[in-house]
This record gives C-alpha cells, structure tokens and sequence, in this order.
C-alpha cells in the first residue's frame, strides 16, 4: 500500500528573480543560491520515492521590500509558463531524437543486409591462409551489427531522461506555492 506523502520544498531567496536565475552577484551570502530556484526544486523532485509525492508544497521566503500583494499567483503563472516551456522542449528534442534513431535504424539495418552478404561473398572466396577467409568473414558479420547498434541505443538509453524530465516538470505544474517574509534570523 503506498501512502501519499506530503511534503514542503523551502527556498531562501534574497529576490523573487533568484527563482529562475542564480544570484551569483552574492556569492558569499548564507542564501546564495549557485543554481535557480526551480532546479533546485527540480532535483529535489528528482529523488527516487517509493510512494507518489501528492501535496507537494513550494515555500518560499523573501525579504519584506520583496513583497507585494498577489506574488504568490504571479510565481505560479510563471511557474507554469516555466514548466509548459521546459515539457515542450522536452517533447521537440524527443521529436528530434526518435527521427535520427529511425533513420539511424534504416541505415543501420541496410548496412547489416549488405555486411551479410559481403561475409557470405567472403566465405566463398578462398585466401591461402584459411584463417583469413574466417577472419573476414566473421568480421565483417561484427563490425555491421556493432553499426546497428546505435539506433538501438537511442531507444534503449537516449530516450528515457526526456521521458523522466518530462514526468518531473509535470509534477511541478502541481506544487502549492506559498510566498512569505523572511524570518528574523
């Protein structure tokens, strides 16, 4: 039985512009932050879980001249603005991706049918040394499959990370965020 767990992602920002960009004009700041505060979110998302993250919430403390009325919905369209703009990228460079892996199979398949046949050619053509008609023969059979492993490597390996980013900013989308003033320290 998995159980939704609740949790709260708190952010220290010195501005409301250190949510999408670093402030690396502070670098010796207790709250410098050397990545945005949407990856630091992301990574924080990015965690394997065994239950599903329900309820996530985005805490973010400012300073008192940051504030103003209404922040807290002008952070979550530009939050989501953010993350339509991330999953969108996401799905053209996927695009991208399956069509070279397709073209890469087409390829890659031809040069295995004539690598096929240029072995079989070999076989039947005799050298003096007999290890030589093995050896090309049996090498040209492994240099066209390791050809043809490429387009299998994009859709075993290239593809999933983009599959996953895609997963992570979709749970974004669906953070409460809560603005609020920096405590005293």
């Amino acid at each position: 039985m998995s159980r939704d767990i609740p949790s709260e992602i708190v952010l220290h920002l010195d501005s409301i512009y250190d949510l999408f960009s670093p402030s690396p004009e502070e670098p010796f700041s207790r709250k410098a932050l050397f990545l945005p505060g949407v990856e630091l979110i992301k990574s924080e998302l990015s965690l394997p879980l065994w239950g599903q993250r329900a309820g996530m919430k985005a805490m973010i403390y400012l300073p008192r001249e940051s504030l103003e009325p209404g922040l807290a919905g002008t952070i979550t369209d530009a939050w989501q603005r953010y993350c339509q703009f991330k999953i969108q990228a996401n799905e053209r460079t996927t695009r991208t991706l399956v069509r070279q892996a397709f073209m890469a199979l087409v390829f890659g398949t031809l040069f295995l049918v004539g690598g096929l046949l240029l072995s079989q050619t070999l076989k039947n053509v005799s050298y003096e040394p007999p290890f030589l008609d093995q050896l090309f023969s049996d090498g040209f059979v492994i240099a066209f499959w390791v050809i043809l492993w490429r387009p299998v490597d994009f859709f075993l390996y290239e593809l999933w990370p983009y599959w996953r980013e895609d997963r992570i900013y979709k749970q974004m989308m669906m953070i409460e965020i809560t603005v609020a003033e920096e405590p005293e320290a």
